[in-house]
């Protein structure tokens, strides 16, 4: 596993005077009192201290890695899988959290979803950036796009580099833009959870306790929601099948 994200290491020391977590503090010193629970080995604490600082709407990548890491060290490798993966929509391309969410993944016998070769190859940028950066940096390729042919067409001279940088401009956008179309379907259109139950939990035909079971899932298993009823969620594994799986062993992302 790698190590805590701890941050700020400096004002770690000032705001690790006080060990209990009190709900009048900052989320910020209440952060910093998980990483101290975390580093002293009390791994259930910190948990709760970061689900804390989640609860009072400080969502990050390094809150999440570090709650999943917690979770890791506590023996709940289906709640780390789950904190890996909201993680993953903040911090899309770091390794550290990508070799925690492989490496516990391993241990439970879950199986990660991967896209098709071809998905890679006609979206090669998904997945490489948070959906909010991507949008960011595709304006500032349209821009820059939208400048180059002004230039161009306003200067009497009209310089060839300037026409071929624009056709350059024009197949980065398109790609950008496809693949952060992709992105958006998969990552944030789509709803997904996370099978945490510890033993393998049937998928049916069925919404019902006497279903037939089409297969099972393991825990840490990242799976699609379909559709709700009452008690039962209608799911997707990876490769397409689908079925209806009870409610209570699942946690939406």
């Amino acid at each position: 596993m790698k190590t805590l994200l701890l941050g700020f290491i400096f004002i770690f020391w000032a705001a690790s005077i006080s060990l209990a977590v009190d709900t009048q503090t900052t989320p910020q010193t209440v952060f910093f009192q998980a990483n101290t629970f975390y580093t002293q080995g009390q791994y259930k604490p910190a948990a709760e201290a970061y689900e804390t600082v989640l609860q009072a709407g400080f969502a990050s990548g390094n809150v999440y890695f570090n709650l999943g890491n917690a979770y890791f060290r506590n023996g709940q490798a289906g709640k780390a899988i789950l904190n890996y993966e909201r993680a993953r929509r903040f911090l899309p391309s770091d390794p550290d959290l990508a070799a925690n969410l492989q490496f516990t993944r391993s241990l439970a016998g879950a199986v990660g979803c991967q896209l098709p070769l071809w998905k890679r190859l006609v979206f090669p940028l998904a997945h490489t950036l948070a959906t909010d950066s991507f949008v960011w940096f595709t304006s500032i390729a349209y821009t820059l796009l939208f400048v180059i042919l002004a230039v161009y067409y306003l200067s009497p001279l009209r310089p060839q580099w300037l026409l071929y940088a624009g056709r350059g401009f024009v197949v980065l956008l398109l790609v950008m833009m496809t693949s952060l179309i992709q992105q958006a379907r998969t990552d944030d259109l789509q709803r997904k959870a996370v099978v945490l139950a510890k033993e393998d939990s049937p998928v049916r035909f069925e919404p019902a306790d006497n279903g037939t079971v089409h297969f099972s899932v393991t825990q840490g298993t990242l799976i699609q929601i379909l559709d709700v009823r009452e008690d039962w969620w209608q799911v997707a594994r990876c490769d397409g099948r689908r079925g209806w799986i009870e409610r209570d062993v699942l946690e939406e992302l």
